[in-house]
């Protein structure tokens, strides 16, 4: 097995990639992101995280092959992306649900707004990790295993924090908290 380090060489190599692929790459993006520039970056930026971690794969690669993988990479990148977002846009709209009696009474969407903002700002103030586990899963709807990939640390770490950020919500929020059948001496799911 040869040697799997980023070298110099290795870094100029990407960094003209990036000034060659990036501009078209970026305007792809926009259009998947439907002009949101903020997500086209940072699926442009995800994508070329993905390259430099598949470099020494890459390097050897004609123009057009290299061409290919980015964009499909930056494509599967976006279908995921957007795949978790209407994942979130779903689970939030059953979170909203849930405090809401009647969809006409504007008194319990403001109470649901005010909770929902509420939990956003604990978990704002959570220790760095729990913060991450806590938004990737209940911001991203992702699985403890995909949160454990992605932050380099054990599922059971994963299990953890987020115990420790359920109870911690439950805690400040009182009876408004946005898990109703929790136990709060009991397990978490």
């Amino acid at each position: 097995m040869g040697d799997d380090r980023f070298t110099p060489d290795d870094a100029d190599e990407l960094a003209r990639c990036f000034v060659a692929h990036a501009p078209r790459l970026f305007g792809h993006a926009c259009v998947l992101a439907r002009g949101d520039r903020a997500q086209a970056e940072d699926l442009v930026q995800a994508t070329f995280e993905a390259a430099a971690r598949a470099w020494q794969t890459l390097r050897g690669l004609a123009e057009g092959q290299l061409r290919g993988w980015l964009w499909t990479t930056l494509d599967h990148l976006a279908a995921s992306s957007f795949r978790r977002e209407a994942a979130f846009r779903d689970r939030l709209a059953r979170i909203e649900a849930r405090y809401r009696k009647t969809p006409a009474d504007p008194s319990e969407q403001a109470f649901s707004s005010i909770v929902l903002e509420r939990c956003w700002r604990i978990i704002q103030e959570m220790p760095e990790r729990q913060h991450a586990v806590a938004l990737l899963r209940w911001r991203l709807d992702m699985k403890e295993a995909e949160i454990a990939e992605i932050l380099g640390m054990a599922e059971t770490t994963v299990s953890t924090q987020l115990h420790r950020a359920r109870r911690k919500l439950i805690a400040q929020l009182g009876p408004d908290h946005p898990f109703p059948h929790d136990d709060p001496q009991g397990p978490s799911s």
